[in-house]
Order: C-alpha cells, then structure tokens, then sequence
C-alpha cells in the first residue's frame, strides 16, 4: 500500500514536471520572439545613426570601450524614466541593454541587445524604447 502511495506520488509529480517543462517552453518561444521583434526595430532606429546623436536622445552608455582599429564598443543600459532612457542599472529592472559598436568616424555599425527585460507595458523593454510610434 505504501509503495503504491510512493508510485502515486512520483507519477503526479513526473506530470507536474512535464507541465511545467511544456510551460517554460512555450514561454521561450514568446520572449525568443519579442527579441527578434525588438533587434529589428533597434536595426531600424539605430544603426547608421552618429553614436553622438543616440547619447543624445536615449542617454550616455555605462562602458566607452575604444577598440584596436578604431571603432568604439559602448555598453548602454537603459531605465524606465519620463524623459530619459539611460542611467545606472538601478533598483528599477524594466531595462535594455545593448551593446553598440560604432566606426572611427562615429556611426553606429551594430547594436545587439544583451539583455531585454519586460517593459512598463509589455515584455519587451527594448521594443517599448526602439519601435516606431
């Protein structure tokens, strides 16, 4: 009788993990999705902008990396404001975070997102920052 009860047990539990499992998943694809959405919408706003005119308008990068040939790596990380859109990695994680490489002549070549955490209003804070209104 005991054994059955075990049996029972690690059967339900199995299911529960499976469930869950199936879960994390689905919700995978959503979040891999929203990134894809968020990369084109920063591909589009952002690269071939002057890295100048992006400080500008969304706020100074935490890293200035200067590379070997020339180019510029920043790290930016963006927070929830009114105004502005970066700042320091704070007690507010609605952020995004992107890595920029810009030419020596300062235009943005790339800028790939390092992390994107859930928005104000969605899941997707680098989408509610870089989409076109």
């Amino acid at each position: 009788m005991e054994n059955a009860l075990i049996l029972e047990f690690q059967t339900a539990a199995l299911r529960a993990a499976a469930i869950v499992a199936l879960l994390l998943a689905a919700a995978g694809c959503s979040v891999f999705k929203e990134n894809e959405e968020a990369q084109a919408a920063i591909n589009q706003r952002v690269v071939g902008m002057h890295s100048g005119d992006f400080f500008d308008r969304y706020g100074r990068a935490k890293i200035r990396d200067p590379q070997s040939d020339g180019a510029i790596e920043y790290l930016w990380i963006s927070t929830v404001g009114e105004t502005r859109y970066s700042g320091y990695y704070g007690r507010d994680d609605r952020t995004c975070t992107l890595r920029i490489i810009a030419s020596k002549d300062g235009k943005i070549l790339t800028a790939t997102i390092l992390q994107d955490m859930p928005g104000v209003t969605s899941i997707s804070r680098c989408t509610e920052i870089f989409k076109a209104t």
